[in-house]
This record gives C-alpha cells, sequence and structure tokens, in this order.
C-alpha cells in the first residue's frame, strides 16, 4: 500500500507530521516517493519513481520545487527508485534505476 505522502517521526517513533497533498503530479503532489534525504539546510528532498522526479520540501512540509521527469536525458529519471543521498560536500546523487545511471548534482 502506498499513501503517496511523507511522514516525519522523532527519533523515537512519536508521530510529528506529514506532507500530504494527494497523490498526483502537480506541485507538491507525491506520486510513489521512494527515496527521501535531507540537506545540510533542512530541506527534504523526496525521490518519485512514479513522476520520474525529485520534489523539494521545507521540513515542515512545503513544497519548493521539483526536478526531473520522465527520459533518458540529462536531468530526466526512468523510475528514480530509492537511493537519494548527500556526500559530505553537499553533493545530491541520484540513484536512476532503469537509465542504469547515478546521477550528481
Amino acid at each position: 500500500m502506498n499513501n503517496n505522502r511523507v511522514q516525519k517521526f522523532t527519533h523515537d517513533g512519536k508521530y510529528l507530521s506529514k506532507f500530504d497533498e494527494g497523490q498526483g503530479s502537480g506541485p507538491g503532489q507525491l506520486y510513489h516517493p521512494a527515496g527521501i534525504a535531507v540537506d545540510n539546510a533542512g530541506l527534504v528532498y523526496v525521490s518519485e519513481y512514479d513522476n520520474h522526479r525529485v520534489s523539494i520540501f521545507t521540513s515542515d512540509g512545503a513544497f519548493v520545487h521539483s526536478f526531473g521527469e520522465k527520459g533518458a536525458n540529462e536531468d530526466q529519471f526512468q523510475d528514480p527508485h530509492v537511493g537519494v543521498t548527500f556526500d559530505k560536500d553537499g553533493l545530491l546523487y541520484i540513484c536512476d534505476t532503469y537509465n542504469n545511471r547515478l546521477v550528481v548534482y
């Protein structure tokens, strides 16, 4: 079951909040979120494999921006399942599953 949302919990498992604008492809909507990472500024990056994009939110869940679309060209993704992370220098790594590549920003 996929509720197409991101939920936020404390370290001991207490529910705090959720990002939930409903399933879809509009700004702030999620469609099968799969991976998540938080940058040094506290922005939350969510990979969505059915929207073929990465959406960015504030830590409170306000939509900031999204990037990517379906395809194999630069700045396009094909089902970016899980695998979203930042390195110590702040570079963003995205596992672009069906394009068989690792994308670095």
